[in-house]
């Protein structure tokens, strides 16, 4: 058994090797393996060293107020170097690139139109996040343009850990509803626990002017 795979929980292991979940369209695979990507991409942030969270199952999570933003975040870790609660979105995509980073990826939430997502948010048809729902979105990359061998093994996906300020549409206020492909391949990240992610949180009026305007839908 290889490296990744050995890091994430049985439980996760053996969703992945479930002879349903190998065999489904890239469509049910999505739906059900969304889940078991949160727990494996908690797994692999712990195994490099940060301390990460679920915060809708570990009780000894950290208490976040979220009182004025329902959680667009799925786990809640600690920055190594500041002690401070950093909110990282999970994402699983199944991508049919050259490479796993040469595709945009979709990236809106399917919560349902409510009044915080009138307007600029959803005018496209798909509800786009706010800027202030998590710091960094992690994305796990699956290459299925030639088959789909890779949909199960850990060890074949890629990561992205971006943070939420390269996202940002400073038109609209929100953020993009898609991560183009060099955003992407800017932020990959290798789980190595001789090099763990760096969580450190840029100011948002900061990075805008950095990244917004080279930004395409």
């Amino acid at each position: 058994m290889s490296l990744l795979m050995e890091i994430i929980s049985a439980n996760a292991r053996a969703i992945l090797e479930n002879q349903i979940t190998r065999t489904s369209s890239i469509i049910d695979f999505g739906k059900m393996v969304a889940l078991t990507n949160e727990f494996i991409q908690k797994d692999l942030l712990n195994s490099v060293g940060i301390k990460a969270y679920d915060p809708k199952n570990d009780p000894d999570c950290p208490t976040i107020d979220v009182k004025n933003n329902s959680p667009g975040f799925d786990i809640l870790a600690i920055n190594p170097d500041t002690g401070k609660s950093v909110r990282i979105q999970t994402k699983l995509r199944q991508v049919k690139g050259n490479t796993d980073f040469s595709t945009q990826t979709h990236f809106e939430t399917t919560r349902r139109h409510s009044k915080k997502n009138e307007g600029a948010a959803s005018d496209s048809g798909h509800v786009a996040y706010s800027h202030d729902e998590f710091d960094f979105v992690l994305v796990s990359l699956i290459n299925v343009k030639n088959d789909m061998s890779k949909r199960c093994n850990v060890d074949k996906w890629s990561f992205s850990l971006i943070p939420v300020n390269a996202l940002i549409d400073k038109n609209k206020g929100c953020c993009y509803t898609h991560i183009p492909a060099r955003v992407l391949a800017k932020y990959e990240y290798k789980f190595d626990p001789l090099n763990p992610p760096n969580l450190n949180i840029i100011p948002i009026e900061n990075e805008i002017k950095l990244e917004a305007c080279v930004l395409g839908k």
